[in-house]
């Protein structure tokens, strides 16, 4: 929340903290202490997502420079295109994410409507024949050099909206099928379309972020089972009808059973980590010759390099990062100043630490390959950028929080009874002015 500072001597505001510290001062002319009185303070974010997240972004430029450089040599005699153009990524990210912490998330929140809209009609472009996408797969628009990922936009603007529109309904959510039209509708096209693609993966982490919306902000949980239930059978049987998925599934069962092909991937990667040892083996020893040839290690399976390069402390920093993220996240989501704030936090936190816990227990051999990219770390440009985006606009929330003590209203009831039929909204307290903001019904 923005604060109010004055200088010493003028009037002071209950609160309000002198910009110099506290040391009284007179000297100045009337206009330098007008222009100090109006100036405005806004507290810090929270370093413990800012510094974890860096990490990450880190990690993953020095993990997809040592990871491509030797398919790039092969393929376009620069061992270093991919790592390059994933640190112009990390810049664009930065960016981004500078200038959504730096600005009040409130601001936004008029564009998510149009937003879900342009994310879904992205979705429905990218699967019309003939449209340029990226190596031909259904998946990512192309345009010229620049390649748009339309399911990375489709996880933004759910967020956003579904965060926007069930903090508006309030208690009413859910007590009527009108009342949950457009958050369905919204979670169901996202799913359909990418499952379209085809993208089982990337559909499970959208319903994964929709229903964990729709179940934190109260809705009955008849809304939250029956429809979720629903996706995981009707993801079940596209598992078996789509040969790959199904061979994916066969190679989980039983990793030996076909070494040399569905299964090459998991085995490489599980030798990789074993053969990093507690310390790994150095920086860019896993594309040396004689070395594991993991396919595609830059994207899903950079976890198995990291392993293999910096070991089981490597692994660790990455897992602790992430789970800084997901705790730091989830008490800027019980503290935030509203049930907007609280539930967009909460979705941010959903996807980015669902999507890293899917990532990582592939490699692991504990849940069939899914084509999920490790956040922040994976080679992807518009991963990385709408992710670092993300981010932003968590640490914005972050900047806004206060203490428990602190009471006051929201937009929603911050507590619903499971009398009702649904959860509890998290902690929401008041407005970034200070005055309770009444219930909206």
């Amino acid at each position: 929340m923005s604060r109010l500072v004055r200088q010493p001597g003028l009037t002071r505001t209950p609160g309000a903290r002198p910009a110099n510290g506290g040391a009284a001062q007179r000297s100045g002319t009337t206009q330098q202490r007008i222009a100090s009185a109006l100036r405005i303070q806004r507290p810090g974010e929270d370093k413990v997502i800012f510094v974890p997240a860096l990490v990450l972004v880190g990690i993953g430029v020095l993990m997809v420079f040592s990871a491509s450089a030797m398919n790039d040599l092969i393929k376009d005699n620069d061992a270093y295109g991919s790592g390059v153009k994933q640190l112009f990524y990390a810049i664009i990210g930065f960016c981004f994410l500078y200038i959504l912490s730096a600005i009040d998330y409130r601001r936004w929140r008029p564009l998510a409507p149009l937003a879900m809209l342009v994310s879904i009609a992205l979705l429905i472009v990218v699967l019309i024949p003939g449209i340029p996408t990226e190596a031909g797969l259904r998946r990512a628009l192309s345009v010229g050099p620049i390649s748009v990922h339309a399911a990375e936009a489709a996880k933004f603007s759910l967020v956003v909206f579904l965060a926007d529109f069930l903090a508006r309904r309030g208690h009413e959510i859910g007590k009527t099928f009108e009342t949950m039209l457009s958050p369905l509708l919204a979670i169901g096209l996202s799913v359909l379309l990418v499952l379209v693609e085809p993208d089982l993966g990337t559909a499970s982490i959208l319903g994964l972020i929709g229903f964990s919306l729709l179940f934190v902000a109260g809705v009955p949980m008849r809304w939250v089972l029956v429809p979720g239930f629903g996706a995981v059978a009707a993801a079940v049987a596209l598992m078996f009808v789509n040969g790959y998925q199904a061979a994916r599934l066969g190679g989980f069962s039983d990793p030996f059973s076909d070494p040399t092909g569905s299964t090459y991937q998991t085995l490489q990667g599980l030798i990789a980590m074993a053969v990093g040892g507690p310390l790994g083996s150095g920086p860019g020893s896993s594309q040396q010759l004689g070395g594991i040839n993991i396919p595609y290690a830059w994207n899903d399976y950079i976890f198995a390099v990291i392993g293999a390069e910096a070991g089981l402390l490597g692994m660790l920093v990455v897992i602790s990062s992430f789970m800084a993220i997901a705790l730091r996240g989830l008490r800027t989501a019980r503290r935030a100043p509203d049930t907007y704030g609280a539930l967009l936090a909460t979705g941010i936190v959903v996807w980015i630490s669902g999507q890293a816990f899917v990532n990582i227990a592939v490699v692991l051999a504990l849940i069939p390959v899914t084509g999920v990219p490790l956040p922040l770390v994976s080679q992807g440009g518009s991963s990385l950028i709408v992710l670092m985006a993300a981010i932003g606009l968590l640490l914005s929330v972050s900047r806004e929080t206060m203490d428990p003590s602190q009471a006051g209203g929201s937009d929603a009831r911050a507590h619903r009874g499971w009398r009702n039929g649904g959860t509890s909204l998290p902690s929401v307290r008041r407005s970034s002015h200070g005055s309770p903001t009444p219930y909206r019904r």
